[in-house]
């Protein structure tokens, strides 16, 4: 038996479901972690930037406070103030001081003291009372982190310290963990699917397996199939597949016996109904022989005489022997395999010499067209026997008296035999087309018909790779068509 290809493969469909999801909840973990030490990162960034500037504002404040008490310009020191900051803090990208006004009073590049801070980040900045710090890109500074400081003490203000710190490092730094993680990411990810495909592949070896098995099944035989012994999901399959196999190989046994039970049946049925034709063909010699037998009695001295009438009586008891040996033939159970070669016009020829009586008795006219030189069947005489005698006395009972009766064997071009039988009888009407195979089903009257002829013959025929099919209508007759393979092996069938 050729295995049915999957349209799909169980390991595809898991590793691309179980794969997708895996892949997917590495990419959300990975995506979460990612975030989370970024924000992480640029916390601890703006914390540090924070902490420098509350530092560093302290100064300028107390230097700012002198410088108002004192009154003198406070610009040197607040520049050395900015300069040794910048050396402490390589990261300072620039420190502005401003008045109240938005006035630089001090600056990291000397070239902006006493410019107007008027861009509208700087007015919102010049009104803000508490420390704030972003993150952002300067057109002329490029990522940095500016903290905003007020300074201001006791409710007095006297202006704003604004510092700008390069954050470019520390963006490298998330992209290089970016970078990291994805790499992580992707080995675990690789490590999962590698580990899942082992699993999965183990599965579906021991579903392979199983699946041999199945094709590789003999019912007849009591083999072990030597599956492996699990303890999983899949264990319990394979035992559940020995336990059906078994329970399979017994319903077949008993099937077969159930088979070889009715086609018996249907066979010895056949035989009575031809047991009043060959009652005629028995009773006529054996009339004639005890004609012969008187007329020796009452003249035993004429030899010549009775030479003529031994010869005669010889020649009936020959004749009687000819169809109870028919009989016992068709009725007999074959003692031999469906490996035997099978002549089928032969066949067709044997059968109807036992139904000639029939046919003459009611005039039918019989037509034979047997194709010359026609391959032969393998398979079983008897049953084969069974199918002409069963297709022969359906179309015999179905044509009225004078009627026609065709027989013809034909070679087709696809290396079968077709064996066709028609009649030119009432017919059928398609409801009872439908039904005539099905068992014990007849339209003839109760005592005439077992309805299992059609039935016993469709069983036989499609047990050896054939196939029957009919043609008719009510008052066009009917056509059976036997199909055959040639010379092919078949399955062991009851008989």
């Amino acid at each position: 038996m050729q295995a049915i290809q999957p349209k799909k493969s169980l390991r595809v469909k898991m590793l691309s479901v179980i794969g997708g999801v895996v892949v997917g909840l590495m990419l959300l973990i990975s995506f979460g972690i990612l975030v989370q030490w970024r924000s992480m990162i640029l916390q601890q960034l703006q914390q540090k930037a924070e902490s420098v500037t509350q530092a560093f504002g302290i100064s300028v404040l107390d230097a700012l406070i002198y410088g108002e008490n004192e009154n003198f310009q406070i610009e040197d020191l607040l520049e050395s103030y900015i300069n040794d900051l910048k050396t402490k803090v390589p990261s300072i990208r620039s420190i502005i001081v401003s008045d109240n006004q938005r006035r630089v009073i001090a600056h990291s590049n000397p070239q902006m003291y006493n410019r107007l801070m008027d861009d509208s980040l700087s007015l919102r900045l010049s009104q803000t009372d508490r420390l704030i710090s972003g993150i952002y890109k300067s057109p002329s500074l490029g990522w940095i982190v500016e903290t905003v400081l007020p300074l201001q003490i006791s409710g007095k203000r006297w202006g704003v310290l604004r510092i700008a710190f390069d954050a470019e490092p520390t963006r490298q730094e998330i992209g290089h963990l970016f970078f990291l993680l994805l790499a992580i990411t992707v080995l675990l990810t690789v490590a999962v699917l590698l580990v899942l495909r082992y699993l999965i592949d183990r599965t579906v070896q021991s579903l392979q397996v199983l699946v041999k098995a199945m094709d590789a099944m003999e019912l007849e035989s009591g083999a072990d199939l030597s599956l492996p012994e699990r303890e999983d999901e899949v264990g319990a399959l394979i035992r559940h597949f020995e336990m059906l196999r078994k329970r399979l190989a017994a319903s077949k046994e008993q099937l077969l016996l159930a088979q070889k039970q009715i086609y018996q049946a249907e066979k010895l049925a056949s035989v009575g109904r031809l047991a009043s034709g060959v009652a005629h063909e028995i009773n006529n010699p054996l009339n004639g022989i005890k004609h012969c037998l008187y007329a020796i009695q009452k003249e035993p001295e004429n030899k010549e005489q009775s030479e003529k009438y031994l010869q005669l009586i010889n020649e009936g008891l020959e004749h009687i022997e000819s169809v109870v040996q028919k009989l016992l033939g068709f009725s007999r159970k074959s003692a031999t395999s469906d490996k035997q070669v099978v002549d089928l016009n032969e066949s067709v020829k044997k059968v109807l010499a036992l139904l000639e009586y029939r046919l003459n008795r009611k005039q039918v006219h019989l037509q034979l067209d047997l194709a010359p030189k026609l391959p032969k069947i393998k398979g079983d005489d008897g049953l084969l026997k069974e199918v002409i005698m069963n297709l022969l006395l359906n179309g015999f009972d179905a044509v009225a008296e004078n009627g026609h009766l065709t027989v013809q064997t034909v070679l087709q071009a696809d290396n079968r035999i077709a064996m066709i039988v028609k009649d030119d009888g009432c017919g059928m009407a398609p409801e009872v087309l439908d039904k005539i195979f099905d068992p014990f089903y007849t339209t003839k009257p109760a005592g005439e018909g077992t309805g299992l002829g059609l039935s016993v013959a469709l069983g036989i025929v499609e047990a050896y790779g054939g196939q029957i099919t009919v043609k008719s209508a009510p008052g066009q007759g009917s056509t059976f068509t036997v199909v055959l393979p040639i010379g092919e092996k078949h399955e062991n069938i009851a008989h």
